[in-house]
């Protein structure tokens, strides 16, 4: 598990996000450590981590890196991954990442 210092958050509206939160975390399983339950998940890239929140709404992504070279690479991989595991076209999903004003 990566222990960072930059962070990072996002909300997509989903119409199914602990769908969505299963298939993402499931997919990432294959190739790093992810854990998950119907409304939260975990996934702890080479790089930094991520928890993803499911609410009624929307899936909520917190990243953490030690860099903000890392912290970048692993919202993009998000975002990749995101369009395919819910179904939604690339162009429909925006994610608008929040950091706190410190960083």
């Amino acid at each position: 598990m990566t222990t960072g210092y930059y962070t990072s958050s996002a909300q997509v509206p989903l119409s199914d996000p602990g769908r969505v939160l299963h298939r993402l975390c499931k997919h990432f399983s294959h190739k790093v450590k992810a854990q998950w339950e119907p409304a939260q998940g975990f996934v702890d890239f080479a790089v930094g981590t991520a928890i993803l929140r499911a609410t009624p709404h929307a899936l909520c992504l917190e990243c953490e890196a030690g860099s903000r070279t890392e912290l970048a690479e692993v919202e993009q991989t998000l975002e990749r991954h995101l369009g395919p595991m819910s179904g939604l076209p690339d162009d429909e999903i925006v994610l608008v990442w929040e950091r706190p004003v410190s960083e």
